[in-house]
């Protein structure tokens, strides 16, 4: 019995050992050969009876009650995808860039579903159908096939408009296969995941490779930084936001530090952010769903802002405690600039990641340094670092370091301090994140719980 013929009898492609059944054919496309015995182990136990598998595990297969199936390279599996899967009927948009992908593919669904068009969303904040959670995604860019599966639920919820966070790092693994966009945007181009690029030129190398080999030959390409539109000078179909904004003569009034106004011909939207980077941001959204649906959106709101994303946990009595996911220099940049503005007390909660890029650790102090007036030292995720030697890196380029390495007790320590001399709290580097991991324990830990629990004493 051949693929073709299975998949005529109903048989559903599932790449996760804990979904198998008797109908199912089970894809393992790691290299990890300790992984693939036990796993499909675990699937023969589930009554699946077929597997597909790199043909370098040829050797450690045993015919008996499983059928294996093997390919080779890249171009297989995505001749498999042919048999198994018909994507015609969806709309897919990429969103990729340094800073924003989140903020941009979470609140462009946001938009599409308030205005009663379906959509989804598959990025760092999970699997969402219109505006529901369906379920956790181990990585921002999950592999081939199980984005494949996603996009057969979408299907079969009438979905037509699919948001798809694509990050270099799953770029460059092959994470998305031969899967093309119908639109992409492409938000700014910067500095990360040196760790895994090894260099700069690289990491520029992957997004634009990214853009260049995945579009149909009518794709939109969105650009929010006008500087990058020269290395897409062979594009037919190239928009970028300042061309948007002078063509529809939209303009922005700021009326207040945190309250914003974006004005069209016959519409006005009101933003409330501390941070005018997701004024941008939401320009952006707004171009994408004008581009796509030929009008404006009746309406915006504040739940267009993701989880974790300058998100306001705390904002009375001239006290504010904000909760942001930035992790390289340009994020914090733009998420502090403008803050000397208000001309408060400015105290930042930060730490940087462990297994990382060291050589951005020194320039994020750096930054952080010269729009706070006090920086609260405490651990991100050490992973497999020394936490201690991450932490010192900090204190050496800040310019009023407190160390304190326990982050719930960094973030009692900074709301104490608030407590007493008003200003802004920023708790930043892990937004949205629900655990904190050292070596191979993983905690339980999330900012906005930790930090709305203490801020009930403010």
């Amino acid at each position: 019995m051949n693929l073709n013929d299975l998949k005529k009898k109903g048989y559903k492609i599932v790449t996760n050992w804990q979904e198998c059944h008797k109908k199912s054919i089970f894809l393992f496309d790691s290299l990890n050969t300790t992984k693939f015995i036990n796993f499909k182990e675990l699937a023969l136990k589930k009554n699946c009876e077929f597997v597909i598998c790199n043909i370098k595990f040829k050797e450690v297969t045993k015919q008996n009650s499983i059928k294996y199936f093997y390919f080779k390279k890249q171009k297989d599996l995505e001749n498999i995808a042919k048999i198994f899967y018909n994507l015609n009927d969806l709309k897919i948009i990429f969103i990729t860039g340094t800073n924003g992908k989140t903020s941009i593919a979470y609140g462009a669904n946001k938009l599409f579903n308030l205005n009663k068009i379906k959509s989804c969303y598959i990025g760092t904040l999970g699997f969402f159908i219109n505006s529901k959670k369906i379920k956790e995604l181990k990585n921002t860019t999950p592999s081939y096939f199980e984005t494949l599966n996603l996009l057969q639920i979408a299907i079969k919820n009438n979905v037509k408009f699919v948001f798809i966070e694509i990050s270099s790092i799953g770029y460059s693994e092959g994470r998305i296969g031969n899967l093309k966009y119908n639109y992409c945007v492409l938000t700014n181009l910067k500095s990360d995941h040196l760790d895994y690029h090894k260099s700069l030129k690289n990491y520029h190398s992957a997004k634009i490779n990214l853009i260049k080999n995945h579009k149909l030959s009518n794709s939109i390409l969105f650009i929010q930084d006008d500087f990058l539109k020269n290395k897409f000078k062979s594009f037919k179909n190239v928009i970028t936001q300042n061309k948007f904004l002078s063509k529809n003569k939209i303009t922005l009034t700021q009326t207040k530090f945190n309250k914003f106004q974006i004005f069209t011909n016959d519409k006005s939207y009101k933003i409330e952010t501390f941070n005018d980077y997701m004024i941008n941001n939401i320009i952006t959204i707004i171009m994408i769903y004008n581009k796509i649906t030929k009008k404006f959106p009746l309406k915006i709101n504040k739940t267009l802002f993701p989880p974790g994303r300058s998100e306001i946990i705390y904002n009375k009595k001239n006290k504010v405690i904000l909760i942001d996911y930035a992790h390289s220099k340009d994020a914090y940049e733009n998420l502090l600039n403008k803050f000397h503005l208000i001309n408060k007390n400015i105290i930042i909660i930060y730490g940087c990641g462990g297994d990382r890029d060291k050589t951005k650790r020194s320039k994020i102090a750096k930054v952080v340094s010269k729009y706070t007036n006090l920086q609260i030292i405490t651990d991100d995720n050490p992973r497999n670092e020394d936490p201690a030697t991450i932490r010192k890196t900090l204190v050496q380029y800040s310019s009023n370091p407190i160390e304190v390495p326990n982050r719930k007790e960094a973030i009692k320590f900074g709301i104490k301090y608030l407590k007493k001399n008003n200003g802004v709290l920023i708790i930043a580097g892990k937004g949205h994140e629900e655990t904190q991991t050292y070596k191979k324990k993983i905690n339980i830990f999330n900012d906005r719980i930790v930090s709305s629990n203490y801020a009930k004493s403010l």
